[in-house]
């Protein structure tokens, strides 16, 4: 095998190694939570519920 193609083989599996990486990473379940949780967090209701007078009191 020339220095060539042995340079090419193992930059080839350089990438492919840091494409593994990245998938590992991006599909690791301790960061899926983390990304999911303001998803559900932005649903939650926050602010009180207005009054059925319009939130005007008189009185």
């Amino acid at each position: 095998m020339t220095p060539r193609a042995l340079a090419y083989l193992l930059f080839t599996l350089l990438l492919a190694g840091v494409f593994a990486g990245i998938i590992a990473y991006y599909f690791n379940r301790k960061r899926h939570d983390r990304v999911e949780a303001p998803k559900y967090r932005m649903l939650d209701d926050d602010d009180p519920l207005p009054d059925s007078t319009g939130g005007r009191r008189e009185g």
